[in-house]
């Protein structure tokens, strides 16, 4: 058989190639090799024939889904053209070969494709456009994430020139790549290439673009030197530290607030937003005290969380007769625990902590460390912090732990924590 650029998909054999730098893909409307290779030829033979490289991008044409797209009166004329062509070819789309024809009277006019009538109405999608169409579809997540996906789609269309999704290459991405590098860290370089790889998977999943996807496998760094570059862990004397009694003392008559945040943040390993953003109806005694989390990042984030008696019953005082407890308040983008991290940043260098990459989410870090060196299991570990446990028999094979059962674990793990800090309640 030839060396052809002809691949099949769902037993349908396409034609993919190149012209410049430009990538050609065509249906060849069989499941026949031989057929496809000798359509194939024909088709090359078709694009030199009526098709200048450097006007290849004016008018595209997608047979095997019916798009056709020109820009102005001239090139709706070539593309017309280039249609007749390929149509005296037998290359455009069929109806079913085992239909039999019923005899008529009268002769009736051929019938042409539908959408080559009125070629100009029929319009590819811009990458933009991908995203409303993403979200649209997922409407459960974050403003924040909206706003970064579309912050980063917009700066990399812009970039690229606002090309049809469909013309988008790896070299695209690659050169999206180099100019990021300029001035942004590896780990910023990732993600955003990763926000890339999920809008090109979801536009192929939805058939909008029909090639690899072109951000796939370009990450930069690994899971682990992601890991290693991440928001470090706090020591237990800098915790102590952040935590003397005469800090909290302070904190407690002139912030009250920003007290009970950085205090369950310590002790429970929750996330900023998510302690920020609580409402008295979030408050539970039954079982036993905890949490309700309803609104996370991701489903495992939808727990229960226990919390150390002594510590409830003063933030259920403090929160009688409010609605939300603290007073943050959602920004876009940054959702609700921005202010109380920035606070906690100033804090930390007041103390003269400077030891890189030490943040609000270091006491998420702490808590879930610190549990591990008591020695409870990753699965109560995984409930309390709100992680994904990717483990068959976890998952599967047993159910979670009760809220009074994951109290029984975590509440001494609280309570020495604060001993640890030499904590003075009412």
């Amino acid at each position: 058989m030839l060396s052809l650029p002809v691949y099949a998909r769902n037993g349908i054999y396409y034609l993919h190639t190149r012209l410049g730098p430009h990538q050609i893909k065509r249906s060849l409307n069989t499941k026949d090799p031989q057929i496809a290779m000798i359509r194939a030829l024909e088709l090359l033979k078709v694009i030199e024939m009526t098709i200048d490289p450097k006007k290849i991008k004016k008018y595209d044409l997608d047979l095997a889904n019916g798009i056709f797209k020109s820009n102005g009166a001239d090139d709706h004329r070539n593309m017309m053209e280039a249609l007749e062509t390929i149509g005296r070819l037998n290359l455009l789309p069929q109806q079913d070969k085992q239909q039999k024809v019923q005899p008529t009277q009268q002769s009736q006019p051929p019938t042409r494709h539908p959408l080559a009538e009125h070629p100009e109405q029929v319009r590819g999608l811009k990458l933009p456009e991908v995203v409303d169409k993403f979200f649209n579809l997922k409407k459960h997540l974050k403003p924040a994430t909206i706003i970064s996906y579309k912050a980063t789609v917009q700066e990399f269309a812009v970039f690229s020139k606002n090309q049809y999704v469909q013309d988008y290459i790896v070299a695209d991405i690659s050169s999206y790549m180099d100019h990021l590098a300029k001035t942004c860290q590896p780990r910023t370089i990732d993600s955003k290439i990763g926000i890339l790889n999920t809008i090109f998977a979801f536009a192929k999943k939805q058939g909008y673009y029909f090639g690899d996807n072109p951000a796939a496998e370009k990450r930069l760094m690994s899971k682990k030197e992601r890991a290693r570059n991440g928001y470090a862990i706090f020591e237990a004397e800098e915790i102590e530290t952040v935590f003397k009694p005469e800090h909290l003392k302070s904190f407690k008559e002139k912030d009250p607030d920003f007290y009970y945040c950085i205090l369950l943040a310590l002790i429970t390993g929750a996330r900023a937003s998510e302690i920020c953003s609580l409402e008295i109806s979030q408050l539970k005694d039954n079982p036993v005290p905890h949490l309700k989390i309803r609104d996370a990042k991701t489903e495992a984030g939808i727990r229960e969380i226990p919390v150390i008696p002594e510590i409830y019953d003063e933030l259920k005082k403090y929160a009688t007769g409010k609605s939300k407890i603290f007073k943050y308040i959602e920004l876009e983008g940054k959702g609700t625990g921005n202010a109380v991290g920035k606070k906690f940043k100033r804090h930390l260098q007041q103390l003269k902590i400077t030891r890189d990459k030490l943040v609000f989410h270091s006491l998420r870090k702490f808590f879930n460390d610190f549990m591990k060196k008591q020695k409870i299991q990753i699965e109560a570990r995984c409930q309390m912090i709100g992680h994904e446990l990717d483990n068959v028999n976890e998952t599967v094979y047993a159910s979670s732990y009760s809220t009074e059962d994951l109290a029984n674990l975590v509440i001494p793990v609280q309570q020495k924590i604060l001993t640890m800090i030499h904590f003075q309640g009412e």
